[in-house]
């Protein structure tokens, strides 16, 4: 019902939209100016937010990126965080590694630190692995590193492991990828590269992004805008191998906005004429985005629309883009909203339709809030016993799962992990531990996590939303929790 009320209001905004005096699907000239360093460095004192954030700068730059540079997990030894066991995550480590580029160019564009600019460096120049280490054109890995490495658990192990590949020749020989790509990958990749080429201004590396997207978003529009595997395959799995609308319009406007290319122009101004967008526009109003199931799918979108907003309000039409942020901000967020979620929340109030209250701003309060219940590096493993009821209410929309756990099974072959959970978001403290702690569902009300506190997450959940809020202006160097 949400999504046929919320389609009608976007057929009044088509009307509204033919008032502008530009086309709909204008697109405007190359190049457009889309950030700038506003934020710089000053002699104020550190507060306890930015002191965080420097701890864990220094802890990621020593233990979470080894061997070329993609982002991982680290086991110790024991809790004396002193000698590395082994690594893990790096199934996950294309998305998380650009997510952690993007808080590095944020970093960048607020301090200038030199530390920073080598981050960004190193780090491009891991993804720049990813893509190139699979030797098929404009197909990005999952991870890629050296077979000496601890990530690399032997021949044996590779030969029975779907997604990995060992390279024998050539000149990533020695090395190992895993593959079994999908969009969600691609998304952190471009959201980290994309960002990274406006914040550096280093050119070889400017060069080296530009090159990049650009072989990814030529061979997506060869294959229809599918991601087509090193066998030829694509798959079909709850992250799919199609980028969606919203997808696509964000890449494209990366390589347009890179390189000034009049045929991603083209591309862009194909995807915007009214009549397509409108079609599209319903599809993503009436999109299936669920509190109670694949949650980590917000965090996807969120991160796309961020990136889609700040390019196209300088390069797409008034009408094009207050549309586009109308549906953000109207049809996505919301379900969301005031969930203790300060990475979603810092995209609304960046990007989002989001004014200020002059007095006490909510949004604000629970940004500092939720920043300054985030635990300190290192980000170690914790376990939380099932809450207890007398602390919540149960959302009633999942209360009949409890009664029957043999359908909650079957659901489950579906991909539909339904559990019981709370009607009302926790804060941070009483959220379940993970390796990017915004995606998952801040309703949890089982046991969950773990009691091994020797591993370790890299916390660019943390870096990530505390440099895009500090970019942004809405975080002092000095700020207080």
């Amino acid at each position: 019902v949400h999504g046929i009320m919320m389609s009608v209001i976007w057929v009044a905004f088509l009307f509204a939209g033919t008032l502008s005096s530009k086309p709909f699907n204008y697109v405007a000239e190359w190049p457009q100016k889309t950030m700038d360093n506003i934020f710089a460095e000053t002699d104020e004192p550190r507060g306890p937010l930015r002191q965080k954030a420097d701890e864990y700068d220094k802890w990621n730059a020593k233990y979470h990126r080894p061997y070329y540079g993609g982002l991982v997990d680290v086991s110790f030894t024991d809790a004396t965080y002193n000698k590395v066991a082994d690594y893990g995550g790096t199934g996950d480590s294309c998305i998380w590694t650009g997510t952690y580029l993007g808080s590095q160019a944020f970093r960048y564009l607020v301090t200038k630190d030199p530390d920073a600019k080598a981050n960004i460096i190193k780090t491009v120049h891991a993804l720049d692995g990813y893509l190139h280490s699979t030797n098929v054109k404009g197909y990005i890995a999952r991870y890629w590193g050296p077979q000496s490495s601890l990530t690399y658990k032997g021949d044996e192990w590779c030969a029975k492991k779907d997604s990995c590949r060992k390279i024998t020749s050539g000149k990533y020989a020695g090395d190992y990828w895993e593959g079994l790509t999908t969009k969600d990958q691609y998304q952190g990749w471009f959201f980290g590269m994309g960002l990274a080429y406006d914040a550096i201004d280093d050119i070889e590396t400017k060069k080296m992004i530009a090159q990049d997207i650009v072989e990814v978003v030529d061979q997506l529009i060869k294959n229809g805008w599918i991601i087509i595997n090193d066998k030829g395959e694509y798959n079909i799995i709850s992250a799919g191998p199609r980028p969606s609308y919203v997808y696509q319009l964000s890449w494209l406007s990366m390589a347009y906005h890179i390189t000034g290319d009049p045929k991603y122009k083209k591309e862009l101004e194909d995807r915007l004429v009214e009549g397509k967008f409108l079609i599209e526009e319903i599809g993503m109003v009436t999109e299936n985005f669920s509190v109670y199931n694949q949650y980590y799918a917000f965090n996807l979108i969120h991160t796309t629309w961020y990136n889609l907003l700040r390019l196209g309000k300088v390069y797409f039409s008034p009408a094009a883009y207050q549309r586009l942020k109308g549906m953000f901000s109207n049809s996505l967020h919301p379900k969301v909203s005031f969930t203790h979620n300060p990475w979603f929340n810092t995209i609304f109030m960046t990007q989002g339709d989001y004014t200020p209250k002059p007095d006490k701003d909510p949004h604000m309060e629970e940004l500092l809030q939720d920043l300054s219940d985030f635990r300190r590096a290192p980000n170690a493993a914790y376990y939380l016993p099932a809450r207890d009821p007398k602390t919540y209410e149960l959302d009633q929309a999942t209360s009949w799962i409890a009664y029957f756990p043999r359908l909650r099974e079957i659901l489950s072959l579906a991909n539909l992990n339904l559990k019981p959970q709370a009607k009302k978001a926790f804060t941070l403290p009483f959220q379940c531990y993970s390796g990017f702690m915004f995606q998952r569902s801040p309703y949890a009300i089982e046991e969950c996590g773990s009691k091994d506190k020797r591993k370790v997450a890299p916390g660019h959940d943390y870096l990530v939303t505390y440099w895009m809020a500090a970019f942004h202006k809405l975080l002092s160097q000095s700020q207080q929790p």
